[in-house]
C-alpha cells in the first residue's frame, strides 16, 4: 500500500525561505554520498576482501568524498549570496558522471543503466547541482525496481534545446501523487524519503532556464529540457512550489 505524505501550506510558506530551502537541500544532496561511503566503510570493515575489491571500495568512498567537497563548496558559494557559476560542459560528460556515481551504490541489484546520447552536446551548466538532478532520477529508479531492471537516459537536440529523458521498466508513477510530484514532502512508499529531491530537482532545472515534467510510461519517465545558450537565471534558488512560474 502507497504511503501518500503532503505537508500543510505552513510548511510550504516555511521552505520557500532561502535559509530553510539551503539546509533542506544541503540535508538531501548530501544523504547519497554519505549513504555510499557509509556503505563501502562497512563492507571493509566486515570482510576481508582481496586487495582489488579493497581498491574499488576505496576508489567509491573517494569519488563520494569528493561529491560531497563540491556540494558543499557550492552550498557555501550560495550561502554567502554569490550564487552558483556556469560552465560549458558536455551534456554527456555530465550523465555519465552521475551514472557512475549511482552505479556505486547499485551493487548486484540487477540494475541496467542503458545511455543513449550519440550527439556531443556542449551548453552552460552548473555542474554539480546538474549531477546532484541525475544521481536523484536515477537513486529514485533504483529504489522503485528492487528486483532488478533498466533505466534508459537519452538526450536529443530540439531548436535552443536540449532534451533529456530518463525512462525506468519500474512500476511507474502512483497515481495519486502525480500531479503533485515536484511539490515539496510529497513522497510515496520510501520509508526514509524526505519527499524533496524531484522539487529540488525541477528547481535547478528551473534555475538553468529549463523545465521538467513528466510523460505517460509504462514505468516512471521524466523529461526535461535545458537551453544551449545562457540564461539569466543561473544561480537564482526560488518557487519550490511545484508549479511553472509565470
Amino acid at each position: 500500500m502507497s504511503v501518500i505524505a503532503i505537508i500543510d501550506e505552513s510548511e510550504r510558506a516555511e521552505l520557500a525561505t532561502n535559509g530553510t530551502w539551503l539546509s533542506r537541500s544541503i540535508l538531501h544532496d548530501l544523504r547519497n554520498p554519505l549513504a555510499a561511503i557509509y556503505a563501502a566503510a562497512e563492507v571493509l570493515v566486515d570482510l576481508d576482501l582481496k586487495p582489488t575489491e579493497v581498491k574499488r571500495l576505496a576508489t567509491n568512498m573517494y569519488c563520494a568524498a569528493g561529491r560531497m567537497r563540491n556540494l558543499l563548496a557550492n552550498f557555501s558559494r550560495l550561502a554567502s549570496g554569490n550564487g552558483s557559476s556556469a560552465e560549458i560542459c558536455d551534456i554527456r560528460d555530465v550523465i555519465l558522471a552521475a551514472s557512475e556515481a549511482a552505479s556505486a551504490g547499485i551493487g548486484n541489484h540487477g540494475i541496467e543503466i542503458v545511455l543513449d546520447m550519440p550527439r556531443k552536446t556542449d551548453l552552460p551548466l552548473m555542474r554539480s547541482r546538474l549531477e546532484c538532478v541525475f544521481i536523484n532520477l536515477i537513486t529514485n529508479a533504483v529504489e522503485a525496481m528492487p528486483s532488478g531492471g533498466q533505466i534508459h537516459i537519452r538526450t536529443k537536440t530540439a531548436g535552443d534545446y536540449v532534451l533529456v529523458e530518463i525512462e525506468d521498466t519500474g512500476p511507474g508513477i502512483p497515481p495519486g501523487i502525480r500531479d503533485r510530484l515536484f511539490e515539496p514532502f510529497v513522497t510515496s512508499g520510501k520509508r526514509d524519503g524526505l519527499g524533496l529531491g524531484l522539487a529540488l530537482a525541477r528547481q535547478t532545472v528551473l534555475d538553468h532556464g529549463g523545465d521538467m515534467w513528466t510523460e505517460s510510461a509504462a514505468g516512471a519517465r521524466f523529461v526535461f529540457r535545458l537551453p544551449l545558450k545562457r540564461q539569466q537565471r543561473f544561480g537564482r534558488t526560488g518557487d519550490l512550489s511545484g508549479h511553472s512560474p509565470m
